[in-house]
């Protein structure tokens, strides 16, 4: 197995197991974010720089929603 295989087995593996241990979808795209994150900050020496630039939009998106989270929840904590 390449490296590339361990590194789709880890992510899809953090992936299941994100989702089935939360209840929420918040919790379960915070766990995902995070879990891309290790995954390209481990595995950034052995991906091709056409795989790192196909991975953006998916960060970035899930960064969003994170930061969409994080003023809810701000929101909810000042408005009680």
């Amino acid at each position: 197995m390449d490296v590339e295989d361990y590194m789709l087995l880890f992510l899809s593996s953090w992936i299941l197991i994100a989702a089935l241990a939360t209840k929420t979808v918040d919790v379960f795209l915070t766990l995902t974010l995070i879990g891309l994150l290790i995954t390209l900050e481990v595995g950034s020496l052995f991906l091709s720089k056409e795989q790192k630039e196909s991975l953006k939009p998916l960060v970035e998106l899930l960064l969003v929603i994170f930061a969409i989270i994080v003023m809810k929840k701000v929101y909810e904590v000042l408005s009680s």
